[in-house]
């Protein structure tokens, strides 16, 4: 009977240490965090602005349109986009998903700009999601474009 207890023990002792383990590694980006006791979707849903925008590795002055910008996430998938055009802000709406093992997002949106239909779609590498840090990382033509927001 103890040899069986003992063995039983071990079994749920394994269990818990693999289950411990999946969770601490699960939650690995490139940039961290390493271990969150938040799932991913509650630390992206928030709304986000600008902070550093690299271009192939190099720092780029953002600009005032850049700075203005606000990215929103919201629980369940949907995404807007607010951004100055022309002295105005134009609120794009779309949605976002999570791609490739939760390692990457798609956004996509639709929107009307001066009498012409717009349809993006974009898939960025999550380099670092922390409740007050996030870095995407995209393609823009033959550039690598970084982008690092704080919350707004």
């Amino acid at each position: 009977q103890s040899n069986k207890n003992q063995l039983i023990m071990k079994i749920k002792n394994l269990i818990l240490i693999s289950a411990v383990m999946l969770i601490f590694t699960s939650c690995k980006y490139e940039e961290g965090p390493t271990v969150s006791l938040r799932s991913k979707e509650e630390r992206l849903c928030n709304e986000w602005k600008i902070d550093k925008k690299l271009t192939n590795g190099v720092e780029n002055t953002l600009t005032e349109a850049e700075l203005q910008t606000i990215v929103e996430f919201k629980k369940g998938g949907d995404y807007s986009i607010t951004v100055p055009i022309l002295g105005v802000y134009v609120v794009f709406n779309g949605t976002w998903e999570f791609y490739d093992n939760k390692e990457k997002i798609i956004t996509t949106y639709e929107a009307n700009v001066l009498g012409t239909n717009v349809m993006q779609k974009d898939t960025s590498k999550i380099l670092r999601l922390m409740e007050k840090e996030l870095w995407l990382e995209g393609k823009d033509s033959t550039d690598i474009v970084e982008i690092h927001y704080i919350p707004y």
